[in-house]
């Protein structure tokens, strides 16, 4: 019996020792590596935007090896830390900031050093602005209008940026010249079309819902292009004004023109069959008040039948679409 008793009282403290040791080891300070991801983020309900969103981290962390257990597993699936910052440049000392974050601090371990030890973000108050769709279908005359849907999208836009930009906002819908060359003109089709950006919006974040809409078109004649090497100016004035005034050209052509139009009428622009001219358009104040330069109005191809097409015209220096005049009064001759 007394066997017995010694046996179940070796067993016991055998077990409480074993507790004691478990409990001690949980409880002894420890340190660990560990990598993770911080992601930043606005407070529910913000606007922001935060520049940037991830950063991978190695966190140093001390505590007893049951906590860093549990920070270990806390950290397996990245780390969130809100930035409640308003618009700016916002640093951040990381360690002192994840520290904070209950789902460490839970752990009950603690965060002796980052790498990086800090970095700074960029907060950004995103505005939502609607855009007018603009269907672009290059190489095909439409018959008709161009149905787009939705006729507008929304973008985010940084509200930084949205204060430089004018009151009303454009997109383009595009379609590639490579599926527009596959389709038969005299039918309507429907295409899906991806939105593109103004130059001044692209490369800042700027987000597109939806971004790519319906067209319905028909197209009425495919177009083509060709580079004139140079086009001449012809002005365009009222009749009775030459009486009064000549008008002398010091540069009587635009160099470097590409010119859209119909299929049939480009081939006979590149053979020189039909010529392309630049016309600027004068009025009776214009002569009288001797302007001394003035924009090219349309650029037209002159037919054999001596009827003008209007085609569309893209001078390589824009500049050049500024015409230099010089307009003197005609002498009036003396009686004799």
């Amino acid at each position: 019996m007394k066997r017995k008793d010694d046996t179940l009282a070796i067993l016991f403290v055998t077990v409480l020792a074993v507790f004691i040791w478990l409990w001690a080891a949980a409880r002894t300070e420890d340190e660990r590596n560990i990598n993770t991801t911080l992601y930043f983020v606005a407070p529910e309900g913000s606007s922001s935007t935060i520049t940037p969103q991830i950063k991978p981290v190695r966190l140093s962390l001390k505590g007893p090896r049951s906590a860093l257990n549990a920070a270990d597993e806390a950290c397996l699936d990245g780390i969130s830390v809100s930035i409640t910052a308003d618009d700016g440049e916002v640093p951040i000392d990381l360690a002192s900031e994840i520290n904070k974050l209950d789902v460490i601090r839970s752990t009950g371990a603690e965060i002796v050093a980052v790498n990086p030890s800090s970095l700074t973000v960029e907060v950004q108050t995103v505005v939502l602005v609607d855009a007018v769709v603009v269907p672009s279908l290059p190489s095909v005359t439409v018959s008709g209008d161009v149905t787009v849907d939705p006729a507008t999208v929304t973008l985010r836009i940084p509200q930084q940026l949205q204060r430089t930009l004018p009151e009303a906002v454009t997109v383009n819908a595009i379609v590639s010249e490579t599926v527009l060359a596959q389709l038969q003109p005299g039918v309507v089709h429907t295409l899906d079309a991806s939105i593109q950006l103004p130059e001044v919006l692209d490369e800042h974040g700027v987000i597109i819902e939806p971004n790519r809409v319906s067209l319905s078109f028909k197209i009425q004649s495919k177009t083509d292009k060709v580079t004139l090497p140079q086009v001449r100016v012809l002005i365009a004035a009222p009749a009775e004004d030459y009486a009064a005034y000549s008008v002398a050209l010091p540069v009587k052509i635009i160099p470097n023109v590409t010119i859209e139009a119909d299929k049939e009428l480009i081939a006979s622009i590149s053979s020189g069959d039909v010529t392309v001219f630049a016309i600027v358009r004068l009025a009776s104040q214009d002569m009288e008040k001797r302007v001394e330069t003035k924009l090219v109005t349309s650029f037209m191809a002159m037919l054999d039948d001596d009827t003008g097409v209007q085609v569309k015209a893209k001078p390589e220096d824009a500049a050049s679409l500024n015409v230099v005049l010089q307009i003197e009064p005609v002498p009036i001759p003396t009686a004799p």
